[in-house]
């Protein structure tokens, strides 16, 4: 159901008034008290003067219900009892003479026992020299406005916004707000504003990158072709290298900060792939903790690719430890396995492959699970890795193997 508009008012001048007194003369321009009327400030349709509402429900003590049954209690216990914020009366030293209901329920101490503590005591940090501040202040006619973690009786913690201000010559008033929820939609604002600012300098950065590889294209595709014509191994090295660069920022690949010999940052370039120590495309390596799969797997790709040699591992972990002794140019590997699960054991042949300078292997994943988000990145980041779904035909097999070979 659509809200009724509501309209709030502010005194001023209405708009006849207003025409007459810019027609007027400059002596004559303050307008009489008696032509001075309520001028609607609310616009139906606008997002100015929007209004939330929220309600709690807080129980008053024991002794607030007697005495508001007896209609014993002075205009001063009546104000102070309906008072949203907790309010704590101490006296100059900071110790606390009168509460609340709503201090009760905040701090969860009863009423004497929060008559029995410092104000200092419920406030995270503070000490006597908060209390000279305040007094100060206090003197001064002042304000003291303070935004504070507050410790309750159960020694929970809650954000708070506390004014402070003078009651009386030697008391002070402490009106204290949980804040909390504001607090939490504060944080939650800012970790969506900082979200959207990275997001924005992510864009920022791939139409720069986009311009810098449509500049770039033209003129170090001419220089690869002069390279292979002049038969130049050395520039078509350093040419490849510019490409494997503009590869992986492509991919939105960061560039990793390294410190060189001399104690000086730079980034880290990653080889290019003539730089690389090539795999042995002549080796596929089976990975499934299912030994009678497994040795289907094998035995299917050995009628398959009969020149080439298929080993196999049964878990993620000796998959790694085959890979470093091996060197496959092609892994199969099962995602879901004891000791290491494929996912982790293809993150250890990466690390290894890029200490160690080698290239990486082409990768058929099988899982019987829902794709994971970090198994399709991975998937996504090279033409040279694909995922099977379980259960899947020997034929579907061949045909993934037969494709990334050829790539």
């Amino acid at each position: 159901m659509a809200k009724k508009p509501i309209r709030i008012y502010r005194t001023g001048v209405p708009a006849e008034a207003q025409q007459q007194v810019q027609q007027a003369p400059a002596a004559q321009q303050r307008p009489p008290t008696s032509s001075r009327t309520r001028v609607p400030v609310y616009q139906d349709g606008g997002n100015r003067d929007r209004m939330s509402i929220t309600q709690q429900v807080v129980e008053y003590s024991d002794s607030h219900k007697a005495k508001l049954a007896q209609g014993v209690q002075s205009r001063y216990e009546q104000l102070l009892e309906c008072i949203y914020d907790a309010v704590l009366i101490t006296d100059a030293a900071g110790n606390i003479r009168e509460v609340n209901d709503r201090a009760e329920h905040a701090f969860m101490w009863t009423k004497k026992e929060l008559c029995d503590i410092n104000i200092v005591h419920l406030i995270s940090g503070a000490d006597e020299r908060l209390m000279e501040i305040v007094r100060q202040n206090a003197e001064n006619k002042r304000y003291t406005v303070l935004e504070a973690v507050c410790v309750c009786g159960d020694e929970s913690r809650f954000h708070a916004e506390i004014v402070v201000n003078r009651l009386t010559d030697t008391e002070l008033a402490f009106f204290v707000r949980d804040v909390t929820q504001r607090k939490k939609t504060e944080e939650e604002l800012k970790a969506a504003t900082e979200k959207l600012i990275e997001a924005e300098k992510v864009q920022s950065r791939l139409d720069t990158l986009s311009t810098l590889f449509y500049e770039l294209n033209n003129p170090l595709q001419i220089l690869t072709c002069m390279a292979e014509l002049d038969k130049n191994d050395e520039y078509r090295k350093q040419l490849q290298r510019i490409v494997a660069v503009l590869d992986h920022l492509k991919k939105q690949g960061p560039l990793e900060t390294v410190v060189d010999e001399e104690v000086g940052t730079r980034f880290h370039v990653p080889p290019s792939p003539a730089e690389l120590q090539q795999l042995d495309k002549s080796k596929i390596l089976v990975v499934d903790d299912e030994a009678m799969l497994a040795d289907m797997f094998v035995s299917a790709l050995k009628t398959a690719f009969a020149d080439r040699t298929v080993i196999s591992a049964s878990d993620g972990k000796k998959a790694v430890e085959a890979f470093v002794a091996e060197r496959p140019g092609l892994i199969v590997m099962d995602i879901s396995m004891p000791v290491m699960n494929g996912e982790q054991a293809f993150e250890e042949i990466r690390k290894i492959c890029g200490e160690r300078r080698w290239a990486l292997p082409a990768m058929v994943f099988c899982t019987g699970f829902v794709v994971s988000d970090t198994l399709q990145a991975i998937v996504n980041e090279d033409a040279s890795r694909t995922c099977l779904s379980k259960p899947l035909s020997i034929n579907d097999l061949i045909e993934a193997v037969r494709r990334l070979l050829s790539v």
